[in-house]
């Protein structure tokens, strides 16, 4: 269909240079050190994280390592990840009868205990490099060049010396670096490894030939605690041997003398801990313990030590532009913003007037550049806070939280080119650390095959239930990260990483839910239920939540929409026909969560409005209960609710009553959770006020999204959301479950172009959005928003049927 473009020629030419219209973040302003988390541009390299932040001659650069963790069986040699001692699912048939017969009920019986050891992501500590005799200085700058990666600040002295620095991590060298030069000799230059909230009995800073040294543990109650180790190490330049001087006092510090003629100077960093996510199984009793990482970070930054900088920078220049350039959004600079300083963009942004693409434009491509630097194939995935933490002991433990926050980190990551090299850590941590503790929760609290994980996560497999039901009792966080799991396959086509990863993963949850799945007995309509459930951190513990439903209809689908890619589904008799025809059975009875109450609303709970549940202008940050039209499809794809006036009709009217998402937490993710939802109704209006509203009320000067209006805590979903968000004003891409085959009917599955495209956008284009079925299409649309013009990059599997949003097809 249409032309078919190839775009390896043009990726080709990109080579190393910056396109001359690159964007980037930039401030005439160093990062102050109380302020770090709100002011410095973030670098990374998947397990690796800088902020790089402090004054001219005095720069420093926060370090975080993705395993370094207090708690769990570091900390605690009982560790159970949360698991009761005794098994508790006695108590189920009790607490279901219960709640069939009163409509609500309680868990207190399955609840777990507050102080379990569950421990925090925490800081590595600060790297600081001090240039002698710097006092005055001018022209100072710092910037994040989005199509490199690299972070450089530069200034001039009072004497006419001009300096600049570069930070930015490497993936293909696994160290961050940091390089200095001047058009002058280099004066003398002082560098430390540092971590000021630690405790100072637990690290020690070691200084040696041309490296210093960090290393450290964290706390503990009855074990050892785990080890970091962080080394810096100066390379040789041009050929010139590096001679240092080491001060081993409380505060080991390298000195690097001024030397005649030497203009340049490169350190290397590296980092890890004896974290091992391989040995949290019970061949390994959770214990999650590796190596002492001292000899292999030693021996990471040697090697790399060894190389040229220009060498590693363009190794690593590499890499990154051949994940940031797989997409591309152009939007118009109406506000004239080119140019101006990120903060002061930011801060005149106008969120009731035009407000303005192109901050819109840099926030989606930092969006992507905090996506493939926070996760990578040998790294965990993005937490709370992405790669980037300050703190010892951050909010909500700077953990996984399974009910938005984790999903929201991953949702742009497939539709822009990155699933294959972003996502790989999301599936072994699951992988890995949920599923083998998992299983146990499954059999201890419910009695269950498969594995389960409940709302709040951390690296050592805490998968049971916390001390508030509220929010912990929450058995669908893995539930709903089956839906990213499906849609990885349905946008990569990637069937042998679906047949040995992707849908292990979907049949262990599938199989814990086909066992949990109840005949309701309230309303005696036959129907299978959830019972008990707790609708995300809201509302009472009850039965049938439509949440839980929903994702049990597009999880029990798509499983099924794959049946001709797994080697046994179709062979009678075996392990996987069976598991097929069980999910068929149990979705031809499941209720699908689409219920509307009295006032119109798509229901979040079964139960009457009579009851005071489903009450009009409940202002609660969650959707949940729209969570089948917007990530997921349940209700806007396979009930057809896209094409179904009735369905519409209920998703708007929950939206108006849930409102704008201020009044609850004011966080910037609940506020792009609107803006998508609103898109995909095809409410251009709507969806751009929640998008302005989000930007204007809940980014910070360096472009990281606070939690509740602009106050920290800093926490990243909502800048992965706003790309998100943009993405569903984009198009609207369902998957088409027509037939068994995989889900595309024979006249080719309908995808709709700008959505919900805003007029202040207009003239803008994409290049290289990613549809389901492996495809790629480049569109561009005219001064109102309406797409006007297509190019097919590759085809998708069983063909595409372009429309915009009037409904009428695209010439390509």
């Amino acid at each position: 269909m249409g032309r078919i473009r190839n775009r390896s020629v043009l990726a080709a030419t990109i080579g190393v240079l910056s396109r001359v219209d690159a964007k980037s973040l930039w401030s005439s302003a160093p990062a102050a050190a109380a302020d770090v988390i709100q002011q410095s541009y973030a670098v990374g390299n998947g397990r690796l994280g800088a902020l790089p932040f402090g004054d001219p001659g005095s720069e420093s650069v926060n370090l975080n390592v993705d395993t370094l963790w207090s708690g769990g069986p570091f900390e605690c040699s009982n560790y159970t990840g949360g698991n009761p001692s005794t098994e508790k699912y006695t108590y189920l048939p009790g607490i279901r009868q219960w709640i069939f017969q009163n409509g609500t009920g309680n868990v207190s019986q399955l609840l777990g205990s507050e102080y379990d050891c569950y421990g925090s992501y925490q800081v590595l500590g600060n790297f600081s490099v001090s240039i002698a005799n710097i006092t005055t200085t001018s022209n100072y700058n710092r910037s994040l060049d989005l199509t490199t990666g690299i972070h450089t600040t530069s200034f001039t002295t009072a004497g006419g010396a001009a300096f600049t620095s570069r930070v930015y991590c490497s993936y293909p060298d696994q160290v961050c670096v940091y390089e200095v030069e001047s058009n002058t000799t280099l004066p003398m230059i002082s560098i430390s490894l540092g971590n000021t909230l630690a405790d100072p009995s637990l690290q020690n800073e070691t200084c040696g030939t041309n490296n210093v040294a960090l290393e450290g543990y964290t706390s503990a109650i009855d074990a050892i605690g785990m080890k970091y180790y962080a080394s810096a190490r100066v390379a040789e330049t041009k050929g010139t041997n590096i001679t240092t001087l080491c001060s081993n006092a409380a505060s080991a510090t390298l000195t690097v003398p001024s030397v005649a003629g030497r203009k340049s100077l490169s350190i290397y960093v590296g980092a890890d801990t004896n974290y091992d996510i391989q040995h949290g199984n019970t061949a390994s009793n959770f214990s999650f313990q590796g190596s002492d990482p001292t000899s292999a970070v030693n021996a990471v930054v040697s090697t790399a030590a060894s190389k040229s900088e220009a060498g590693i920078r363009q190794a690593h220049i590499k890499d990154y532009q051949s994940l940031a350039s797989t997409f591309t959004l152009n939007l118009p600079d109406t506000a004239k913003s080119e140019g101006l300083e990120t903060s002061d963009i930011i801060a005149q942004y106008n969120i009731n007037g035009t407000g303005d693409p192109y901050l819109e434009s840099l926030l989606f491509d930092y969006a992507r550049h905090l996506s493939l630097t926070s996760s990578r194939d040998n790294s965990l995935p993005s937490n709370l806070q992405g790669r980037w933490s300050t703190d010892l002991y951050g909010a909500w433990s700077v953990d996984y939280h399974g009910d938005i926050n984790l999903q929201m980190n991953y949702w742009l990551v497939d539709q822009t080119g990155l699933g294959e090299d972003v996502s790989a850590a999301l599936w072994n941590y699951m992988q890995e650390t949920w599923v083998p503790r998992g299983m146990g929760t499954a059999q201890l609290l419910y009695g269950a095959p498969g594995w389960v994980a409940h709302d709040e996560m951390n690296i050592f497999g805490h998968t049971a239930m916390k001390y508030d039901a509220s929010w912990a009792d929450y058995p669908a966080s893995a539930l709903w990260m089956m839906q990213q799991v499906y849609d990885h396959y349905s946008y990569s086509q990637n069937a042998s990483w679906f047949i040995n990863q992707g849908y292990p993963l979907m049949k262990g949850i599938a199989q814990f839910w086909l066992s949990q799945l109840q005949q309701d007995t309230y309303f005696n309509d036959s129907t299978l239920v959830v019972n008990p459930c707790n609708s995300p951190e809201h509302g009472p513990t009850t039965f049938a939540c439509t949440h839980y439903q929903q994702l049990l209809s597009q999880l029990f689908t798509s499983i099924l929409s794959t049946s001709s890619i797994i080697p046994n589904a179709n062979v009678a008799g075996s392990d996987d026909a069976a598991f097929f025809a069980n999910v068929s059975g149990a979705l031809a009875h499941l209720d699908t969560g689409i219920h509307i109450g009295s006032w119109g609303e798509l229901k979040e709970w079964k139960l009457p409005d009579s009851l005071g549940y489903d009450v009009e202008n409940d202002t609660h940050r969650h959707l949940s209960q729209l969570v089948g039209w917007f990530p997921g499809y349940s209700v806007s794809g396979i009930a057809a609710g896209y094409t179904n006036a009735t369905i519409q009709h209920a998703v708007a009217t929950s939206l108006w009553s849930r409102g704008p998402g201020i009044a609850d937490a004011n966080a910037g993710w609940e506020k792009v959770w609107r803006a998508a939802c609103w898109a995909r109704l095809n409410e251009t209006d709507e969806a751009d006020y929640e998008l302005r509203l989000a930007v204007g009320s809940n980014f910070a000067p360096n472009g990281f999204s606070m939690y509740s209006g602009h106050d920290t805590p800093f926490q990243i979903d909502a800048n992965f959301g706003l790309a998100a968000a943009m993405l569903s004003m984009l198009v609207v891409d369902l998957p088409d479950f027509s037939n068994a085959a995989g889900g595309n009917s024979t006249q080719g599955r309908t995808v709709v172009l700008g959505p919900a495209i805003p007029a202040r956008w207009g003239g803008g284009s994409v290049e290289g959005l990613r549809v389901r079925g492996g495809g790629i299409i480049d569109f561009g649309w005219d001064d109102t928003g309406l797409v006007n013009s297509v190019t097919v990059v590759k085809e998708a599997v069983g063909g595409l049927r372009l429309v915009d949003r009037n409904g009428n097809a695209i010439d390509t």
